[in-house]
């Protein structure tokens, strides 16, 4: 009797999932219509032919490149610390391939890989500048930007790694995207257009945490509707990092500061850990921020003001 149960129950979950999974696709049909030529933006066309979008702001004399996280909104997660730098600087935010208003990718393989990522965004900055500029990348875009230091310290003055976890094992969410015929539908689900994407995105905004301005939900939801965004960022998932970094982070030269959000996801072990493998660097607690950038921005700027070349 008990097995029977069991294997109704099994059923009914089946048939629900399999029920879920067809008309949620059929809805990524519907939302993900817009392709990136149809859009008003002038990317910048890597060696390798990758499209990334770039945004530059301001005009002053000391370039700084800000990387983002694994988040489909892309680089306008950076509007607050970018507003609490001074005129000094030259911005530039750079959508990673597949997120934001760059390329989607919708093929897992090496072009997700950190390593790979860091090939186009060196081309970019080499491109842009020619020359060593002050990287600020937060989680993936952190990654980012040490593989760039580590292989390619020419084009790097400083590094700003805020909430970076180079030793985190999978979540459930991660596991969940790269179930096969499931996967896409759970990816839209959970990390863009849908219904639980957007709470995930600012999940402490109701208790007086970080929410999105007007501006951001705007250019999350474009992102969100860029053909492929979520195969392509379900490819992401399903690709391994592929980094000669956290194995070459005690092979960077160039002046460094790592960021700590004491109420984020970075457990305290992978900060000790790299710590221990970057004695130089300049370490910073963020208290009671959940993520740096975000909750804190005048604490991320005043870093990246600190590792500017003075004059």
């Amino acid at each position: 009797m008990v097995f029977r149960i069991v294997m109704l129950v099994v059923l009914v979950v089946a048939v629900g999932t399999a029920i879920w999974t067809e008309v949620t696709r059929d809805r990524i049909g519907l939302i993900e219509d817009v392709s990136l030529g149809e859009l008003d933006i002038q990317p910048v066309v890597t060696a390798t032919g990758t499209k990334l979008n770039v945004v530059r702001e301001g005009e002053g004399a000391v370039p700084v490149v800000l990387l983002h996280d694994a988040d489909v909104a892309g680089g306008v997660t950076w509007d607050g610390v970018v507003e609490g730098l001074d005129p000094r600087f030259a911005v530039m935010r750079v959508d990673l391939p597949g997120f934001g208003l760059s390329e989607r990718i919708p093929k897992e393989g090496s072009r997700h890989t950190v390593a790979s990522m860091a090939v186009e965004v060196a081309d970019v900055i080499r491109q842009a500048y020619g020359e060593g500029v002050v990287i600020a990348g937060v989680g993936l875009g952190g990654e980012v930007g040490a593989e760039i230091a580590a292989t390619q310290p020419s084009l790097v003055s400083g590094l700003i790694m805020v909430d970076v976890d180079f030793y985190k094992p999978e979540g459930w969410v991660e596991l969940v995207e790269k179930l096969p015929w499931v996967g896409t539908a759970a990816t839209y689900a959970l990390e863009t257009a849908g219904p639980l994407a957007a709470s995930r995105w600012a999940p402490n905004c109701e208790t007086g945490g970080w929410c999105p301005s007007t501006s951001q939900i705007a250019a999350r939801d474009l992102a969100a509707t860029i053909v492929g965004t979520s195969e392509s960022l379900r490819a992401f998932r399903r690709t391994p990092a592929a980094s000669q970094v956290p194995s070459k982070l005690g092979d960077i030269s160039v002046p460094t500061q790592y960021l700590w959000s004491q109420a984020g996801s970075v457990p305290r072990e992978s900060v000790d850990r790299v710590q221990a493998s970057m004695p130089g660097a300049a370490f910073e607690v963020v208290p009671e921020a959940w993520q740096a950038h975000l909750d804190s921005p005048e604490n991320v700027a005043a870093a990246i003001s600190s590792l500017a070349p003075q004059g």
